[in-house]
């Protein structure tokens, strides 16, 4: 339960050999491969180059074809997936089988060409459509469209602003000529249409009537015969597309079943692009190839197994303190610390050099929600809702489940010592049919807060405490003793000289000597954590570094340990809101509407618990306990490895 020793590995092989090495590399799933630190625009480097990126492109158009055809099915062959539907599983030989991966493409490509033959019909389609809009408005008018009348009088099809009253354009063009009439046409939301005939001598002064009114001139070349005449070719034209384009869709609608297909193609493209990637990070030279990244210490021998098929020099060494920022961090837990790793993973990785987390944290992060939530009932939903999810779904990453799942155990134990089954819906149930009950409990939220309050700050400075050994143990570690006696230690021999005063001093549980010592252990561990703080200080900023210390010391350890409190109030409230909603259900005397209520109100109440309880946890952790010992910044560990989406990849037995 800590980070993995990790190993640099170096790698020289035949460049020949590097695409025979890869894909069992691949498979192997252990080497985290990074680009070696080179400067190929070094002269002295010349001889090196990058392998060549075709494979990789040719790889990432195969997955986007792919992925247009998966999104093309699941906008005209919805896939009825449950949510509960496992992921299907496989054979890595099955996954890398070339002939499916082959008619997964084929059948891709023939998802994309009837895509595109659909989009084709709907594109012409909105063009008829704009067309026979366009049209719309003549067809009042019996005139074959080409009409342009002769030398003598020309014909003028013309539009003007819809909100212009017509008689005005007639008043305008009758004083400006008395050899014009206007033919009304139809109109649109925008405009109005209509015929201009006149005598080819008064055409200037026609238009020059108009034009005030917003008069234009609508062009309607190609055209020939009337608008009603055009308009019925056009809706023979925009139904035989229609009926196009619901055969492409009926064909794309037959092509669910190559779903489950595409989807294993996906994945395969995926693992392709993956190698490809890695292959990227590689130098060549004309005949051979270096390979440089990072392997589990624990995982050499699986990979000197592999390595001993092939013609190859390599060797593995401990990263030197330098690398070790550079160094990626793979954390190793069992079943239920790994759950936090959700949590560790949102903050931050720790540094390759720092501690792991995710062990100290399990214990109180499970413990403060299940008394945040305290209810067996809500425990019960909680273990029941995410262990069927985890058997049935079998999610590719189950930690944020599995953290709930311990969450949910944690809350059903308290539950049981508080007495809370939906709050009290269990008494108040059987008092509406006459019998008195009382659910037997250790403690109640209701009856004991003060002693709620004071386990929870109690419970706060043992996390606390607990953070600040951790960090006393790594800075040991390190080589760092002095910052853990002035950080720590001193904290440590304050806090213990302040119990043994009081308890001799002041409450008599211990003889009075105790006092006194208790009063030269204040002293002590006061000096120590005035000669910390101020010893890289220096003039008159010692004098601020150590107000600084004894102010933020005192108050920050305090108010840390305070903040615990907020686990009695979420702890109070909810049992509060729960009790609330069966009061109100309680009040109607009627046992069904009763039962309708009370879980109407606890599901609302579960939702709301659940979430305050895991951010307020979740704020414990990060704020209060990592900000102890914890040093972020870690690399994530990302190995060459089958890492698949849509299918579970199972180990093919020897």
């Amino acid at each position: 339960m800590a980070i993995v020793k990790m190993k640099r590995l170096r790698l020289l092989g035949l460049r020949s050999d590097r695409e025979r090495l890869l894909r069992p590399l691949q498979s192997l799933g252990c080497v985290d491969v990074r680009e070696p630190a080179i400067d190929l625009s070094d002269p002295a480097w010349a001889a090196l180059t990058k392998p060549e990126g075709a494979g990789l492109a040719k790889a990432r158009e195969e997955r986007q074809t792919i992925d247009a055809a998966l999104e093309t099915l699941r906008k005209y062959a919805p896939a009825k997936d449950g949510l509960l539907s496992p992921r299907p599983t496989l054979t890595e030989k099955q996954l890398f089988d070339d002939k499916v991966y082959a008619d997964g493409l084929a059948a891709a490509w023939q998802i994309s060409d009837g895509e595109r033959a659909l989009a084709a019909c709907t594109a012409e389609q909105a063009k008829l459509q704009s067309q026979k809009a366009s049209l719309e408005p003549w067809v009042p008018l019996d005139v074959p469209l080409e009409t342009e009348g002769d030398a003598t009088v020309p014909i003028l099809f013309c539009s003007a602003p819809a909100k212009v009253d017509f008689a005005a354009l007639e008043g305008a063009v009758g004083q400006a000529a008395e050899e014009a009439q206007l033919f009304p046409a139809g109109s649109d939301r925008e405009l109005q249409y209509f015929l201009l005939i006149c005598h080819n001598s008064v055409l200037s002064a026609c238009t020059e009537a108009l034009r005030p009114f917003g008069f234009s001139r609508v062009a309607l070349r190609g055209w020939t015969g009337t608008a009603a005449d055009n308009i019925r070719l056009l809706d023979n034209r925009i139904a035989a597309l229609e009926r196009q384009a619901g055969e492409h869709k009926a064909h794309l609608a037959a092509q669910g079943d190559k779903r489950d297909l595409l989807r294993l193609c996906a994945d395969r493209a995926a693992q392709e692009i993956a190698r490809e990637e890695n292959e990227a990070r590689l130098i060549d030279t004309d005949s051979a190839y270096l390979l440089e990244g990072w392997l589990p210490a624990d995982r050499e021998g699986e990979l000197a197994k592999l390595l001993d098929g092939f013609p190859c020099a390599w060797e593995t060494a401990d990263p030197a303190p330098e690398e070790y920022p550079e160094v990626p961090v793979k954390l190793k837990n069992n079943a239920v610390t790994r759950s936090m790793n959700t949590i560790t993973e949102m903050y931050s990785l720790p540094a390759y050099d720092g501690v792991d987390a995710n062990p100290l944290m399990a214990p109180f992060f499970i413990v403060i929600f299940g008394l945040m939530m305290a209810d067996m009932a809500y425990g019960l939903l909680i273990m029941l809702g995410t262990g069927i999810f985890l058997k049935k779904a079998r999610p590719k990453n189950p930690y944020f489940m599995e953290m709930f799942f311990w969450c949910g155990i944690s809350t059903f134990i308290v539950g049981a010592l508080t007495g809370g089954f939906f709050g009290d819906f269990i008494p108040q149930l059987l008092a509406m049919m006459g019998i008195q009950f009382t659910m037997p409990a250790l403690f109640s939220p209701m009856n004991d807060t003060l002693a709620i309050m004071v386990g929870s700050v109690a419970l706060g400075f043992v996390q606390i405490i607990t953070g600040m050994a951790v960090s006393v143990c790594h800075k040991t570690k390190k080589g760092d003793f002095l910052d853990a006696l002035f950080d720590e230690i001193a904290w440590w021999i304050i806090l213990a000289g302040l119990v043994v005063w009081l308890c001799g001093s002041m409450l008599a549980v211990l003889p009075p000597v105790f006092g006194t010592v208790g009063l030269g252990m204040l002293i002590v561990g006061g000096l120590m954590l005035a000669l910390g703080g101020t010893r890289k200080a220096k003039g008159f900023g010692k004098v601020t570094s150590l107000v600084g210390i004894l102010y933020n010391g005192v108050t920050g350890f305090f108010s840390d340990a305070l903040s615990y409190v907020r686990i009695m109030a979420l702890m109070l409230s909810g049992s509060v809101i729960a009790s609330v909603f069966n009061t109100l259900g309680a009040t109607t005397g009627i046992v069904p509407v009763f039962i309708v209520i009370s879980l109407l109100g606890n599901i609302l109440n579960f939702a709301l618990c659940v979430l305050g309880a895991y951010v307020h946890d979740l704020r414990l952790q990060c704020l209060e306990f990592f900000g102890r010992f914890y040093e972020e910044g870690g690399k994530p560990y990302r190995p060459l490895s089958v890492d698949t989406n849509y299918v579970e990849i199972i180990k093919e037995e020897n």
